[in-house]
């Protein structure tokens, strides 16, 4: 817990050069007599000492006790401890004060810890006052109100660490100085020039105005300025062009002017393609003319002889290679200098401190689109709903600085859903109408420039991993690129990493990733011959073979690890090898896309990938049987039980004409779960009996575990409570055995049903609650909106129902977000009995007549006549008998058929 308190801040000047004056016997009895002057004052004041070193760090609970203390200190010094002067700073904001221990006090640790930023400022001012003066922040005058004592204004500070500058008085008597204090490096008066804080003191530089407002950028700057105050004497902004590395450093370079008496130097390298080009730009920017000696030296003394300054190398990618012999010289020349690159590739130079510059947030990105526009046409005001729009805009064009800027411009000819629309034209669309003709008046040409200076082998590879959706691992980048030039072909591993070098390719954790503007550039040059060797139609039919054999080859395991990662890529990989009617590939990334699809949605997707596959794969084919299979699964999700069941059957008779008996029998399970959900009992037996002997058969404990889980359900739903009881144990029992938390997850919630029907209500709760832990563990969006709906009608049962409505929706949008619209339907009607049961009717029958249209369109009877019961109950207590009679003799029909 922090609190308000006032924080002074002493220090002898100059003590030092007394001490080595006056040796340590006069200084040491002179500290003490300053000591004990110093310390008998703090009682009047209420002060507290916290520590001492060359003066006192005192905490005070107003300002004006601390500045009552710093004047009558200065005056003791002046009678009784000369020559020794003082200066104070005082600064009031939040501390965090800590009590040390007795054990720690009496190893000599201060009483008191004082922690937080108020102690650096109070610092910062202390170390600019003069002798005998005392200067207070903005926070300490404010707090220090009406007073006797002379005050007066020094003007805007800057104190190094702190993000905008603060007013700086001064506090005293007759006696105390009034005299400006002098800049340091890191504390020095500013003065306002436009949105900028310029030193009030002359220092020179080569900075190019800005022509345009600066927008946002504020956590790099913050950035980029705490590196360089550390040991860091070389950064390098790296990223890609368009993302605004020559702003950030020319603002870094202005805002920071103060802090580089040495002055700041911006040397553009965009012409520069040799050393003499690097050393022609820096000698222009520094304003020293080339003699006949080393101009690589001559220009390393000329910067060193600037003492502490900045040298800023805008565009440094292209003379990379020369990085050591001139940069590297330079950083060994000049100790006190510091250094800012901007590139697109990292120059590998010792010393090299690597600062990515990412993409604009969504926030600044807005803002710098809306800033653009306004300048583009001053028409354009945005409005409440253009919010969204200028979201999705921004995202699409992946915050990138230049990009968007060049978006905006169009404001003048078209409004923002017309850009929107034309975003598959990005690079036609992203284009400057005015005079620009450098590489940056295009999005083409600036990408363009970087592609340029790309070798053959990194060509190849950014082309080809184009096809990737989604990001990709370093594995699968391996697998699927080829990059053979003769007989020697680059190592994958080493292009990967220079790519990610020249910011073409990003990296989040263990994933890399290509943003869409270069993505949809690399497929460009993919598709287009003579972009690099090879590239054209049998370059992208390559690439894509060889993504789809990658994500084939993982499996449905590759598609649920890392929450799903790799769902894009499969659906990618499987809808590829349909177009090109590769079945066997098509099938095992339908399968592994499936096995996403069925834990997170959408369910129509799946119905989508399998319809496109299951026309390809021939009649009475293990593949056919296997498309089939999840074609079914898919429908079955949805809702669409006679459909699913219709794939089935065909999947039945191509896994029993295949011999595929593992096929077979997941197969029977599946349809034997449509057939339980239509009513059919007796055949789903039948399946459910078949598909358990074939997993036992097979030694098959995943099949087996499925159809014990299935059948349980069966005897749940025909009453059978302890074969239902057994069943359930058993699946479950398998499924620890296993390690199969996902089935395990499923087998719970299902178990929990069971209990509830049995009345073991505390059971069934904390069944589903273990359930739902393992659903959220596991990624199983479907089986997670289960058990919320199946806790929110057992809280309703034990009369908890506002956690029952907050359960209940949850689980309701958790399904329209899956297309489950089983759950869906199950969801409205539990809604309705518990607004029902809480006497809201009109929000009862709202959601019962949601839970009957949902069921008809399920095409569920049984569902269907349970909800008109409900809704015939509701109109009987509303005195609606014949709406009522007319429900209920039709839920009866229902019901009975």
């Amino acid at each position: 817990m922090s609190d308000i308190r006032a924080l002074l801040l002493t220090d002898i000047v100059d003590s030092t050069r007394l001490w080595e004056t006056l040796g340590d016997a006069a200084m040491g009895a002179l500290w003490a007599n300053h000591d004990r002057v110093a310390r008998d004052l703090i009682p009047a004041w209420r002060g507290r000492e916290v520590d001492r070193s060359d003066g006192l760090l005192l905490l005070f609970a107003s300002a004006a006790d601390a500045v009552g203390y710093a004047v009558a200190y200065h005056r003791a010094l002046a009678s009784s401890c000369a020559p020794l002067k003082a200066r104070a700073g005082l600064h009031v904001g939040p501390v965090i004060l800590r009590e040390n221990s007795a054990a720690d006090i009496a190893l000599g640790a201060k009483p008191l810890e004082v922690e937080g930023v108020a102690k650096p400022v109070a610092a910062r001012v202390m170390s600019i006052a003069r002798g005998g003066q005392t200067l207070l922040t903005a926070e300490a005058r404010v707090a220090l109100g009406s007073t006797r004592l002379r005050l007066q204004s020094h003007g805007l500070w800057r104190l190094q660490g702190i993000l905008e500058p603060i007013e700086v008085f001064e506090a005293g008597d007759a006696g105390s100085p009034f005299t400006p204090p002098e800049d340091t490096t890191k504390v020095y008066r500013v003065v306002r020039s436009g949105d900028l804080w310029l030193p009030a003191r002359q220092i020179n530089h080569r900075l190019p105005a800005e022509r345009d407002a600066f927008i946002g950028r504020v956590a790099p700057l913050d950035e980029l300025a705490r590196r360089l105050r550390g040991e860091t004497r070389l950064v390098s902004v790296l990223g890609m062009g368009g993302t605004g590395k020559t702003r950030l450093v020319t603002r870094f370079g202005w805002n920071w002017l103060g802090e580089f008496p040495g002055g700041v130097w911006f040397c553009d390298l965009s012409q520069a393609r040799s050393v003499d080009g690097i050393v022609n730009a820096v000698a222009k920017a520094l304003d020293i003319p080339l003699g006949k000696d080393d101009p690589v030296v001559q220009l390393g003394h000329a910067i060193a002889g600037h003492g502490e300054c900045l040298v800023i190398l805008d565009n440094f990618e292209q003379v990379s290679r020369h990085a050591e012999e001139t940069l590297g010289n330079w950083l060994g020349r000049a100790r006190q200098a510091r250094f800012v690159v901007t590139t697109r590739e990292v120059l590998g130079i010792a010393g090299e401190d690597i600062m990515a510059l990412a993409p604009l947030p969504p926030a600044e990105a807005a803002a710098l689109f809306v800033r653009r526009a306004e300048s583009a046409n001053r028409d354009f005001r945005p409005t409440t709903g253009d919010d969204e729009s200028i979201a999705t805009l921004t995202r699409l064009l992946d915050g990138l600085p230049l990009a968007i800027e060049l978006a905006a411009a169009r404001v003048r000819v078209m409004p923002l859903p017309a850009l929107l629309s034309r975003m598959t034209e990005r690079f036609r669309l992203l284009s400057s109408s005015g005079g620009r003709v450098d590489r940056q008046a295009t999005l083409r040409a600036l990408f363009d420039w970087s592609w340029d200076l790309l070798s053959p082998s990194e060509k190849a590879a950014l082309a080809q991993l184009s096809v990737f959706e989604g990001g990709f691992t370093l594995e699968a980048a391996e697998g699927m690129l080829d990059l053979a030039d003769g007989d020697l072909a680059p190592w994958p591993l080493d292009i990967l990493q220079s790519l990610l070098n020249k910011s073409f390719v990003r990296q989040s954790g263990e994933r890399f990733e290509l943003i869409s503007s270069v993505q949809e550039y690399a497929s460009e040059r993919l598709r287009t011959p003579g972009s690099y060797p090879g590239s054209g139609p049998s370059a992208v039919h390559s690439a894509e073979a060889a993504h789809g054999a990658c994500f084939a080859g993982l499996g449905e395991d590759g598609a649920t690890t890392g929450a799903c990662i790799e769902l894009n890529n499969y659906i990618a990989a499987c809808r590829r090898a349909a177009e090109r009617a590769n079945a066997e590939v098509a099938v095992a990334t339908l399968e592994g896309a499936w096995a996403a699809l069925k834990l997170r949605g959408p369910f129509r997707l799946g119905v989508e990938l399998a319809s496109s596959v299951h026309s390809m794969c021939g009649h009475g084919t293990a593949l056919s049987a296997r498309g089939a299979r999840v074609a079914g699964r898919a429908l079955e999700a949805c809702g669409r039980l006679t459909e699913a069941r219709g794939r089935f059957e065909t999947a039945l008779e191509a896994a029993r004409m295949a011999g595929d008996r593992r096929c077979e029998g997941q197969v029977l399970s599946d349809a034997g779960f449509v057939l339980t959900q239509e009513g059919s009992m007796d055949q789903a037996a039948t399946y459910q009996s078949a598909a358990l002997s074939i997993a036992r058969e097979l030694g098959d404990r995943k099949l087996e575990c499925e159809a014990l889980k299935c059948m349980a359900m069966l005897h749940l739903q025909t009453g059978r409570m302890g074969k239902a009881l057994e069943c359930s144990e058993g699946a479950l029992r398998i499924a620890r055995e296993t390690g199969n938390r996902r089935l395990e997850g499923a087998v719970l919630l299902n178990l929990a049903v069971l209990h509830a029907n049995l009345g073991n209500m505390e059971f069934a709760r904390t069944t589903l609650e273990e359930g739902l832990v393992v659903a959220r563990e596991v990624g199983d969006q479907k089986w997670e909106g289960g058990a919320l709906s199946n806790l929110g009608l057992l809280n309703h049962m034990q009369g908890r129902a506002s956690e029952a409505l907050e359960l209940l929706g949850a689980a309701v949008t958790m399904a329209r977000e899956l297309g489950d619209l089983r759950l869906e339907c199950i969801g409205w009607g539990n809604l309705g009995m518990v607004f029902d049961n809480l006497g809201r009717l009109d929000e009862a029958r709202t959601h019962y007549e949601s839970a009957l249209l949902s069921s008809r369109g399920l095409g569920d009877r049984r569902s269907e006549g349970q909800f008109l019961s409900y809704l015939g109950l509701l109109h009987a207590r509303e005195r609606r008998f014949d709406e009522a009679r007319n429900c209920l003799d039709a839920g009866e029909t229902l019901l009975s058929g």
